[in-house]
């Protein structure tokens, strides 16, 4: 009988703690939860936008796995289901910014949504990702100061707008900016910035994050050693792999766009439909300028290449503008609007024309000599160019 009751008392006990076991299992989580708040939804006319779209992976390799309304208050919410191997997600927001994070734990996003600015931009402004995930917060701190050197670049152009306009009474400010002004180191030390956070880092999965935003262009040999180090590290990261055979591509792109090499062919439409090839501009020094409506800073620089085309087209200069605009209608009226006085074209495929010039972003201008050779590639507007240009003008007549 006693022999009874002990196996009932371990029966119970087994039984109890089966049960303490299953609990746990139930309690694992199998999903991750999305939440965020938008401050300013699109007006009436692009209503439809008001959602997010949630993506997997990274460059070319992205693809989407869900997307959701957005309420009227601005919340959303949306669940999907925790992967095996935690990988890189990126939510689209109205289509106007972008949050990046790592899928291993809930994530609360704050964002601005709708630009209110004149001069829209997509991507603009900081949008803050909440997360236990030491991999979400290492990106968002990444975010967070690439957020504060956008605004600081801003405050220098202006100060460099304000310079060349002051000038005539008194060039030193203007040369001190051009020659040792903080806009000729700001690139360098931002690389150093986000270099260092890459060696401090080396065992966060999110590092693919920040190798992508290298600029490789400038240091290919710790890129591509960070790279590798990376992949060695997480064999199973699609998102490395990715980043990789993307920037095989690009380097092969990269040395046929060399100074000295003859520029690929462009032959798009003018706004009346007509073929404009950019070889019909051989004999003039052309700067070609890829811009769109949406860009801000595109539209910041149109003043200052009116200047230099107004200064230098009697001697032997023009400049193409290729917009990479998809909505035809958004594109007539920037034109209208900048009232450009030169040569207007629209690419017909934004993706190729993109990758075909290696643009990571606009505006990006190339100078082209008479011979229809690479003079000097530009990632934004660059007070370089107005030197070259001076110097290569300056004994024309």
């Amino acid at each position: 009988m006693k022999l009874t009751v002990k196996k009932k008392i371990v029966a119970v006990f087994f039984g109890l703690l089966g049960c303490g076991i299953l609990t746990a299992q139930a309690q694992v989580k199998k999903e991750i939860l999305i939440k965020g708040k938008v401050a300013v939804l699109n007006p009436e006319v692009f209503k439809k936008y008001n959602m997010v779209w949630l993506y997997k992976g990274i460059g070319k390799g992205k693809r989407i796995v869900d997307s959701v309304a957005v309420n009227a208050d601005g919340s959303f919410s949306l669940r999907v289901l925790k992967p095996t191997t935690p990988a890189l997600y990126q939510l689209d927001i109205l289509k106007w910014q972008t949050a990046s994070f790592w899928s291993d734990e809930d994530v609360y996003i704050s964002a601005r949504g709708y630009d209110t600015a004149r001069v829209k931009t997509k991507n603009s402004g900081y949008i803050a990702v909440e997360s236990k995930s030491h991999a979400t917060q290492l990106i968002n701190s990444v975010v967070y100061n690439q957020y504060l050197a956008e605004k600081e670049m801003n405050l220098l152009t202006e100060e460099s707008y304000a310079a060349f306009n002051h000038k005539a009474k008194d060039s030193t400010w203007l040369y001190y900016l051009r020659s040792k002004g903080l806009i000729k180191s700001k690139n360098e030390n931002e690389a150093l910035r986000l270099k260092q956070m890459i060696k401090s880092n080396e065992d966060n999965p999110a590092l693919v994050y920040l190798v992508a935003m290298l600029p490789t262009e400038k240091d290919n040999t710790f890129f591509e050693t960070t790279l590798n180090k990376l992949i060695v590290r997480y064999p199973q990261m699609e998102e490395a792999k990715q980043l990789k055979k993307e920037y095989l591509d690009k380097k092969a792109i990269r040395n046929s766009l060399k100074t000295g090499s003859e520029i690929p062919t462009i032959v798009y439409n003018n706004p009346d439909g007509k073929p404009v090839d950019v070889k019909s501009f051989k004999g003039k020094y052309v700067l070609i300028d890829f811009w769109a409506s949406w860009c801000g800073p595109c539209r910041k620089a149109i003043p200052e290449i009116k200047t230099l085309y107004s200064q230098y087209k009697e001697k032997g200069f023009d400049v193409l503008s290729v917009s990479i605009d998809t909505d035809n209608a958004a594109w007539r009226k920037a034109m209208s609007e900048e009232d450009m006085p030169w040569t207007q074209v629209l690419s017909p495929d934004k993706n190729k024309t993109l990758a075909d010039f290696m643009i990571m972003g606009v505006p990006t201008l190339f100078l082209v000599d008479k011979e229809g050779k690479i003079v000097e590639k530009y990632t934004g507007f660059s007070a370089k160019l107005k030197t070259q240009l001076e110097d290569i003008f300056k004994d024309k007549i």
